[in-house]
């Protein structure tokens, strides 16, 4: 065997093989908190006593309670810091004859377990509190506390979140976004994981999203006239930030009269334009395809986002598999989770009787992406001035995975949306092995590594925010395995023709 097959036998291990990769983040942004999270809950009615609830947290030891209603959804929370302040005050102990209901925190901040470790952090920064129920579909499913967290000890995202809590104008949300650059690529230099470090992007990004639409809200003269809830898409949507994320946001309104229109319609134009106004500033700039609230197209009562999914359905165009990616690639941010909910649940419901559009979105993909590399695996580069002998890592890469992992999760009916996830699930349905999984997921990982490397530094160096990167700049290891990458991408496009091969239409 030739040495250069040695390195590419090699190069191909370690695609295989994620830790010779890349190194544990020292914080891990993508960390679930259902990981963690303690499933032991101890939790009582809101009619049981104080007395009878002090005994159980003492004899449990445990420092907090969740107050449930007959459904097991939290209605409030008492801590050892309630029972001190609300039971024994000024020297007297109080009757602990009396219902918990009348000591407790109503209407507790909660998370699910699907929410992050900063997403955790930044609740217990924003809302000075120590203990976070996780609900899963209406129910207690576990708790976090600030002191779990703690012992992970570390100071970055503590930075980041305070940044973000001490924010008070768009200048500030700004400076802090321009300084997730240099971070993305200090991580990416040091080798940390580029799935944490696009998750950091977008959780950061998703938070500045939130404070100034909430902040746009609180300028109205009125309260919002009927329940809403505004959700990202996109790369937003999956939580994949690349560093210069454009803007893309949607409105669903509870449904209401035709003669509320203007009042209704017009206040959330309102806010959505100047959200909108607000994000260009701070630097996520206009969608180039106006996938913005203050466009009426995206910005609907929820019946009419009904009747506009079941429309993509059944009139099929030119605007289909984009509308696709739309839908299925998006998250609630901020409002009514239930509106979002019942949004989602509607496409899922026609996706089930609807393979044909899945189809349409596979043929469309496999006619426009193959992966950059030549007959004897050599780079296929670009030929104009501008761009000699590089490649656009985005375009001619990792959208070919992305888009791969949405067509196949989307076939077997999976309702993540994140990319690794997806694959992820993929592996638990039995749609691709376990090996190949990781296969593929290391694959994504070095395609977003060279992506996310070659933005910041053609933004730092050149001043420009595109892709390109020139592979032949890399050492010789690492061309392999950028090749060994695109040859996985490649395998996971024919893993999913083979599956449309067998779809009976």
């Amino acid at each position: 065997m030739t040495a250069r097959e040695n390195r590419k036998s090699d190069s191909e291990g370690e695609l295989r093989n994620n830790s010779v990769l890349y190194r544990i983040s020292s914080f891990q942004y993508s960390e679930t908190l259902g990981n963690m999270m303690d499933r032991d809950v101890y939790s009582c009615s809101a009619g049981d006593t104080v007395k009878l609830v002090a005994k159980e947290m003492t004899l449990r030891g445990i420092s907090s309670v969740i107050v449930t209603d007959a459904n097991g959804k939290p209605v409030g929370i008492v801590t050892e810091r309630d029972m001190v302040r609300k039971v024994v005050a000024e020297g007297e102990i109080c009757d602990i004859s009396k219902e918990i209901s009348d000591i407790m925190t109503p209407s507790p901040i909660c998370l699910s377990p699907a929410d992050t470790l900063f997403d955790a952090l930044y609740a217990f920064s924003r809302h000075n509190i120590k203990h976070l129920p996780l609900v899963r579909e209406g129910k207690i499913a576990g708790i976090i506390t600030l002191r779990q967290i703690m012992k992970l000890r570390h100071s970055e995202p503590l930075v980041i979140i305070g940044e973000l809590d001490q924010a008070s104008s768009l200048g500030d949300y700004k400076k802090i976004k321009e300084g997730l650059v240099p971070l993305a690529q200090e991580k990416l230099s040091s080798r940390q994981d580029p799935v944490d470090v696009v998750t950091m992007l977008s959780l950061v990004n998703f938070d500045i999203h939130k404070c100034i639409l909430k902040e746009v809200l609180e300028r109205q003269k009125t309260p919002p006239p009927v329940d809403f809830s505004f959700f990202v898409t996109g790369s937003h949507g999956r939580r994949e930030n690349l560093l210069f994320p454009d803007q893309d946001f949607c409105v669903i309104m509870e449904d209401y009269p035709d003669s509320r229109h203007e009042e209704v319609d017009g206040y959330f134009q309102r806010v959505s334009k100047e959200l909108s106004t607000a994000l260009n500033k701070v630097g996520f700039v206009y969608c180039p395809g106006e996938v913005m609230g203050q466009n009426p197209q995206w910005r609907k009562r929820i019946s009419e986002w009904k009747k506009f999914v079941s429309e993509v359905f059944i009139k099929q165009g030119p605007f289909t598999v984009r509308y696709m990616t739309l839908i299925f690639d998006s998250a609630p941010l901020y409002g009514s989770r239930s509106l979002f909910q019942k949004y989602i649940d509607h496409a899922y419901s026609l996706l089930a009787k609807n393979h044909n559009i899945i189809r349409q979105m596979h043929d469309e993909e496999e006619g426009m992406h193959k992966v950059p590399l030549g007959l004897f695996q050599t780079f296929i580069t670009e030929s104009n001035k501008d761009h000699k002998r590089q490649i656009d890592m985005k375009k001619s890469g990792l959208i070919f995975l992305i888009e791969s992992a949405r067509v196949l999760a989307l076939k077997h009916g999976i309702r993540e949306t994140s990319t690794l996830k997806r694959l992820k699930a993929l592996v638990e349905e039995g749609v691709i092995h376990r090996d190949d999984s990781e296969y593929f997921e290391n694959a994504y990982r070095v395609i977003l590594h060279h992506t996310l490397m070659a933005q910041a530094d053609n933004f730092l160096n050149r001043g420009t925010e595109d892709y390109y990167l020139n592979p032949y700049e890399l050492s010789g290891r690492s061309q392999e395995i950028l090749k060994q990458a695109f040859k996985a991408i490649s395998k996971l496009q024919d893993l999913v023709g083979s599956e449309f091969g067998e779809l009976i239409l």
